[in-house]
């Protein structure tokens, strides 16, 4: 006799994300599901201020492709976990996420995400390579004026664990996309030290824009056209990883893409110029503490920034990429990048104005 339920066509660890308005202007889940490992828990929104100086608060009236989208007034805040607080062997987590025109969503994680180690399983002629890899694959559509900001905490990959991530993001004229993306050294209490078997990482931004081609022939429907503007790769096999590394603990990347962060991609990339060079230093004769009494607010802080730099051993470069954001970060410890990424997104306040604490919960 057949049976009178519908089958199950869940997959195990697959998470879709579509976030719309609620008339009139209210951001809210019109899809959220998920299932084992994966967990995805929306928590207490930001409040969006009205003098928000973000561009895609209040969209200009003379833009004819902003006139029916509405300004959210809310940022709703969604944490993505895993139960037991990682990846097992095995496990594959894969996420599509879609941002109706004109909203946005921050999403972060309330720990590390832990990469375990598989079983170890002995050579057999039929499985001459043992390795059960973890995964994660996270597809993402941005449509006009939506903002996503990506900020989870750093991956940390346990012994011998495999690891594989990639992260696709499609985002629409003057959408805006913000990511972190970042992976510590091991469990370093217990003497691990780029101890994983190997860990890769790939983050591609494509621009969509309309074709100029009218209709598709076969749905009747209009195409776009999509251009790869970064596709940023990081490989991490053995042997010889703890070498390469040199002393580096914490490894990692800001993509920034869109009209919002574009204050906060010039404060990074204006922030590097500005770095001492060799040679800069000036060797005349001065009185430190009137030199302190002439420098402004933001001198200061740029000046007491660089010397934790040092005493914190933080390495870094920003640059523009076709239109996007590169930032890469290192460390010898996750609390001096850490402490770093706090000063320069507080300093700057594009995330905590625009997204709230939830923005910065990544990096308490």
């Amino acid at each position: 006799m057949p049976s009178p339920f519908p089958q199950l066509t869940s997959i195990p660890g697959h998470g879709s994300i579509h976030l719309t308005f609620l008339p009139p202007s209210t951001p809210t889940f019109s899809r959220l599901n998920f299932t084992y490992p994966l967990k995805l828990v929306p928590s207490v929104p930001h409040k969006i201020d009205p003098l928000s100086k973000g561009p895609q608060s209040h969209p200009p009236e003379n833009d004819p492709t902003t006139e029916r989208i509405p300004a959210a007034t809310t940022c709703p805040l969604l944490f993505m976990l895993t139960y037991g607080g990682g990846l097992l062997a095995g496990d594959s987590i894969s996420m599509a996420i879609k941002l109706d025109a004109g909203t946005r969503l921050t999403i972060t994680t309330q720990g590390m995400t832990k990469i375990y180690r598989p079983p170890r399983l002995p050579l057999t002629p039929s499985n001459p390579n043992p390795v059960v890899p973890s995964s994660q694959t996270l597809n993402v559509r941005v449509r006009t004026h939506a903002v996503l900001w990506l900020a989870p905490d750093p991956v940390q990959p346990f012994a011998d664990s495999h690891y594989t991530q990639v992260q696709v993001f499609e985002v629409e004229r003057k959408g805006s996309v913000g990511l972190v993306d970042w992976v510590i050294e091991g469990r370093k209490a217990r003497g691990e030290s780029w101890s994983l078997g190997s860990w890769r990482g790939r983050n591609e931004i494509w621009g969509i824009y309309p074709a100029d081609a009218t209709l598709d022939e076969n749905c009747g429907e209009k195409q776009e056209r999509k251009e790869l503007l970064v596709r940023d790769a990081v490989v991490l096999e053995q042997p010889g990883v703890k070498k390469r590394m040199d002393n580096v603990g914490v490894f990692g990347t800001i993509l920034l893409r869109g009209p919002l962060f574009g204050a906060l991609a010039d404060f990074f990339v204006k922030e590097f110029a500005l770095l001492p060079r060799v040679g800069g230093r000036n060797w005349s004769p001065t009185n430190e503490e009137e030199e302190e009494k002439k420098l402004s607010a933001k001198e200061r802080w740029r000046k007491k920034r660089v010397e934790m730099e040092k005493v914190d051993g933080v390495l870094w470069t920003a640059c523009h990429v076709r239109g996007c954001t590169v930032v890469k970060f290192m460390a010898p410890e996750v609390e001096g990048a850490r402490h770093w990424l706090a000063s320069m997104l507080k300093e700057d306040e594009t995330v905590q104005g625009e997204f709230g604490e939830g923005g910065l919960m990544f990096v308490r």
